[in-house]
């Protein structure tokens, strides 16, 4: 019998590069200005600044293809070895949150023209899912 294995992106990564501002929320120290694998919930963003998971951050991004810049606050979800990014420098993985409506529209439109990628880490083991499983039986 095999676990059950979680899926934990809440949307699909899209392949882009995008120009952006991320910055700590406390000291506002720039952490990063370009980030890549975007989604309407997450980035990677490129950084060699000290970081820790759990860093409130006020991120700036312009749509890709697009003159629009959206604002959003997030948080840094994990840090990233340069194993874990194509251009081989440090990543941050960033969560965050962009309210329904406009904005959200027009960035769900615009990463629609880049294919999705696939995650690089190993998915989790859904224990509770398991459980449930072996206790259908």
């Amino acid at each position: 019998m095999e676990m059950l294995l979680a899926n934990e992106r809440r949307a699909p990564r899209h392949a882009v590069t995008v120009e952006c501002q991320v910055v700590r929320e406390d000291d506002f120290t720039m952490l990063g200005a370009r980030g890549v694998d975007l989604s309407t919930c997450g980035m990677l963003l490129l950084s060699d600044a000290p970081a820790e998971v759990g860093d409130d951050v006020l991120i700036s991004l312009r749509i890709p293809g697009r003159e629009q810049w959206i604002d959003a606050r997030g948080k840094i979800a994990r840090i990233a070895g340069e194993d874990d990014t194509a251009e081989g420098s440090r990543g941050v993985g960033i969560s965050f949150e962009i309210a329904p409506g406009g904005h959200r529209f027009a960035l769900e439109e615009a990463l629609c023209a880049y294919p999705t990628v696939e995650s690089s880490r190993e998915p989790r083991v859904d224990y509770a899912g398991t459980v449930d499983m072996i206790s259908l039986l």
